[in-house]
């Protein structure tokens, strides 16, 4: 009998679900790996960034290195300064007990420039030159002159100008050197010459010093000459006595003003003379009178002769300032020799403050007049003119300043010099320098 054949059964398994669980388990773990990149990759970004940031502050600060080494040194130099003190100066008064101080402003005297005037005789006058002379007396430049040529008295302006110096060492006894300095025509503008080295030598100077000495140049400005509304008369070169007359009626002092024979002295001492003669050095000239302001109390006389010794007016004055009067007080019953007294200038306006004149302490008495008032320097800052007389005064005398003394000659178109030397002389210098130009003068009716 056959057996049965036994049946198999199956049980069917589902896995749906475990699949699904597991499809999400992978989906997560990779989600997690991307994640990871992700945050890796921004790791990486960020340590990037930082790497170039410092890179970048290392190139700056290599680059600031580099500019500091390689810029320039400046050494800073430390001045010592230094404070100065102060200087005093004690001013001798007359009379303690009959002066009181009176505080005045100090006032500079300055030089003031006239216009030009013209001397005009028999008909015009044509083909004129004027000069103007700077005294420098340093470096080896001894002064610097600029003259101007006019073609006649209706010239609107100088045709031709021209600057030159001229040096302190002598090439022989009657030699200077002297070199061009500048040219000007007409309207044009100053042109000024090439200095070389070899020229220099010549003269005596620097390049420099030279090239420096052009401030001097002071030309004369582009407008006509003008005439005086006083005109001066030169009497002719006619026989003079040689001796003067016996009697002499007043007797005063003056001064050399330039080297052509002027003089300056008072007007009244020469205003009203018919007859004028000058002492000086043991000899004795015939003077005229050229110009005189009754006002101002000021003359000018002329002798027929040249003076190489004349007197130089100063820059400035000031109240204080020591100051020597020269001249001849009382003609001869004092003696022939010249005298000197010393002072200071006590105020910068005369009687009544009149600004044309100026007090001083130094002694003077008649025969004074006229004479020269000198700084310590030896240049004139004054003309002796007068003193004021009374039992309860002492010393209260009187000068033209020097400043207006310059207009006048300059009005009348005399020349005159002015110096800026400072270079203090001692009194016995001041009066060996005073005596080579100061005179005597005699007036005779």
């Amino acid at each position: 009998m056959p057996k049965k054949a036994k049946s198999a059964s199956f049980v069917k398994s589902i896995f749906d679900p475990l699949n699904a669980h597991a499809d999400g388990v992978v989906d997560n773990e990779e989600q997690l790996s991307r994640l990871k990149r992700f945050r890796a990759d921004r790791v990486w970004v960020k340590n990037f960034a930082i790497v170039v940031l410092v890179l970048g502050l290392l190139a700056i600060m290599l680059a600031y290195a580099y500019n500091r080494l390689n810029a320039p040194v400046f050494q800073i130099v430390e001045k010592p300064k230094f404070i100065e003190k102060p200087i005093y100066k004690t001013v001798k008064i007359p009379d303690p007990q009959l002066s009181k101080i009176i505080e005045k402003p100090i006032y500079i005297e300055k030089i003031i420039k006239v216009p030009i005037q013209i001397t005009k005789r028999d008909g015009s006058v044509a083909n004129f030159t004027f000069f103007n002379t700077r005294d420098v007396n340093k470096d080896g430049i001894s002064e610097v002159v600029v003259g101007a040529r006019y073609e006649s008295v209706t010239s609107p302006y100088p045709e031709s100008q021209w600057c030159y110096a001229t040096g302190t060492n002598r090439k022989s006894s009657n030699s200077y050197p002297r070199i061009d300095i500048a040219s000007k025509d007409g309207v044009a503008s100053p042109v000024y010459r090439t200095i070389t080295v070899k020229d220099s030598e010549i003269f005596g100077a620097t390049t420099d010093t030279l090239r420096k000495a052009r401030k001097y140049c002071d030309f004369f400005p582009d407008k006509p000459p003008t005439k005086s509304e006083e005109q001066i008369v030169i009497p002719p070169n006619t026989p003079i006595p040689k001796n003067p007359p016996k009697d002499g009626n007043k007797i005063g002092s003056g001064f050399y003003v330039n080297a052509e024979g002027y003089i300056v002295t008072n007007e009244h001492v020469a205003g009203s003379c018919s007859s004028i003669w000058i002492h000086h050095n043991s000899s004795k000239s015939q003077a005229v009178l050229i110009a005189k302001d009754e006002e101002l109390d000021i003359a000018i006389i002329k002798v027929n002769k040249k003076s190489q010794d004349f007197a130089r007016f100063a820059n400035t004055v000031e109240t204080g300032e020591d100051v020597m009067a020269l001249g001849f007080p009382l003609g001869n019953k004092l003696g022939k020799e010249i005298k000197a007294t010393s002072g200071n200038i006590s105020a910068l306006s005369g009687l009544n403050d009149n600004q044309d004149y100026l007090q001083f302490t130094a002694p003077i008495q008649p025969g004074n007049s006229g004479g020269p008032l000198l700084n310590v320097y030896g240049h004139v800052v004054g003309i002796n003119t007068s003193k004021l007389v009374n039992e309860k005064y002492e010393n209260i005398n009187f000068a033209i300043k020097g400043n207006n003394a310059q207009q006048f000659l300059g009005s009348k178109s005399i020349k005159f010099n002015h110096s800026s030397n400072n270079e203090e002389l001692k009194s016995v210098d001041i009066v060996k320098k005073g005596k080579k130009f100061t005179v005597k003068v005699l007036c005779y009716n």
